[in-house]
């Protein structure tokens, strides 16, 4: 009697187990877990990201890929809320990700103070200085933590995250200009 208890009970822990992986909240954290081990549809993305950059050197397009993965790796996240409405859902979450806003801007403002070490004879050298823009970035140890909504829609009895937008997606990025707000 003992044995089957224990097997009815474990029966029943792993479909409740398995029932749990389809909530609004599982699924973000999923979402966020691949872009902190770099999935590959994470990627994928990603190098759709740098083509649409105005990054000209392949040196500054690997960079640039290098840092967006080291953004994706380190960030943090916290749930902090889960609202669901019949089959639309919306989990609220406290992300901590690079300021690469700020690491940007600085750069801007050493560039204006600093014009001549971005000059090749005697011209502006944009190259020079998305090379130091992308160092800058590199070298960043400052963190901004945002707050960001991540809605869902249930297809066939599965929750679905939507299209991030594009201000959620330069939050993840870390190049969001929050001075705008």
């Amino acid at each position: 009697m003992k044995k089957i208890l224990v097997i009815c009970l474990s029966v029943f822990l792993l479909v409740g187990c398995s029932l749990n992986k389809n909530t609004p909240t599982k699924k973000v954290e999923e979402l966020f877990k691949k872009y902190q081990n770099l999935d590959n549809a994470v990627l994928d993305d990603l190098e759709l990201v740098v083509e649409g950059t105005t990054l000209t050197t392949d040196y500054q397009k690997t960079t640039y890929t290098n840092i967006m993965k080291m953004q994706y790796s380190d960030l943090k996240y916290t749930i902090e809320d889960e609202t669901v409405n019949g089959d639309d859902a919306t989990v609220k979450a406290k992300i901590t990700v690079y300021d690469f806003y700020k690491a940007q801007k600085d750069a801007e403002s050493y560039k204006s103070t600093h014009e001549s070490e971005f000059l090749t004879n005697d011209s502006y050298d944009n190259d020079k200085f998305m090379d130091y823009k992308l160092k800058s970035m590199q070298n960043t140890t400052d963190r901004v933590e945002y707050t960001i909504e991540i809605n869902l829609t249930k297809e066939d009895g599965s929750w679905k995250v939507s299209p991030l937008d594009k201000t959620t997606l330069e939050k993840i990025h870390g190049t969001y200009n929050y001075e705008q707000e």
